[in-house]
């Protein structure tokens, strides 16, 4: 309910996210600790449901976090030019989704970061 079957998020009128962007080109990126999927589910754990911080067990976090980070985001700032090598340097764990095969996709296979840009309000 709060970010969206899409995993869109919510904004606020003023556009200050209320609730963040879960995947996509506007989530966290790959080089990102939320990427890590222990991360992911600790943070899961700890604050949701909203009002209700700590309800999920430790399945239903780690389930939450495994399909939040199954989805594509901006590329790794740290790519190297090759999403093979950027896995290698930095994502060769059975924590990171980056590089591994979801839906027919390689997740991470987006090619080079894009440009940093200001969020216009």
């Amino acid at each position: 309910m709060c970010h969206g079957a899409d995993g869109a998020g919510q904004r606020s009128q003023e556009a200050t996210a209320v609730f963040p962007v879960l995947w996509g080109s506007d989530s966290f990126n790959w080089g990102a600790g939320m990427r890590r999927i222990g991360n992911a589910a600790a943070f899961v754990k700890a604050n949701m449901p909203l009002g209700l911080p700590g309800m999920p067990s430790d399945q239903q976090a780690w389930d939450v976090a495994l399909y939040m980070n199954s989805h594509e985001r901006p590329q790794d700032p740290r790519y190297t030019g090759s999403m093979h090598g950027t896995r290698n340097d930095f994502h060769a764990s059975e924590d990171s989704m980056y590089g591994r095969e979801v839906a027919g996709k390689v997740r991470g296979a987006s090619g080079a970061p894009k440009p940093f840009r200001e969020r216009r309000q």
